[in-house]
């Protein structure tokens, strides 16, 4: 009797827990460092986007969207030192990204700053953008590292 209810309580547990975690998974932005260097226009639709402002600000633009997964990330560790220091020697200035009005953001992309992503442009699914990389508008980037797959023109 007891294996049971412990059977029934278990199964209910699944079946309401669940759809939270799911939610929470999918949908639920996560900020890493001072969510207030984090700026997201009102139009912008991110979805369980990572946000890691430790090192610098971020600034997202109109109508600017993301897929799933996306990694927004300013900060970095300094690689020369080693051990409790390497973790813990984070620089807290100087990787600020830029992303324009209109961007599309694939998903499973990685954008590392300091970058700037122009008006209109598209990051491919999966795609790096490095520290120090330039994403004209109107362009599609995508690859590791991220690169100018090809100009858009604007079809009306």
């Amino acid at each position: 009797m007891a294996k049971t209810i412990k059977k029934a309580l278990h199964s209910l547990a699944i079946k309401l827990l669940c759809p939270l975690v799911q939610e929470i998974i999918n949908n639920r932005v996560r900020f890493w460092g001072n969510p207030k260097r984090v700026k997201i226009a009102s139009t912008a639709g991110m979805l369980n986007t990572l946000f890691n402002s430790a090192s610098g600000s971020i600034e997202i633009g109109d109508y600017t969207f993301a897929g799933h997964n996306v990694s927004i990330i300013t900060g970095t560790h300094r690689y020369q030192s080693l051990m409790q220091e390497r973790m813990n020697d984070v620089p807290r200035s100087g990787g600020d990204i830029i992303i324009g009005k209109g961007v599309w953001i694939g998903s499973n992309a990685t954008i590392l700053g300091p970058c700037n992503i122009g008006d209109h442009a598209v990051i491919a699914a999966g795609a790096v953008v490095l520290p120090g990389t330039e994403i004209s508008p109107y362009t599609i980037a995508g690859g590791i590292p991220a690169k100018t797959i090809k100009r858009i023109s604007i079809v009306k």
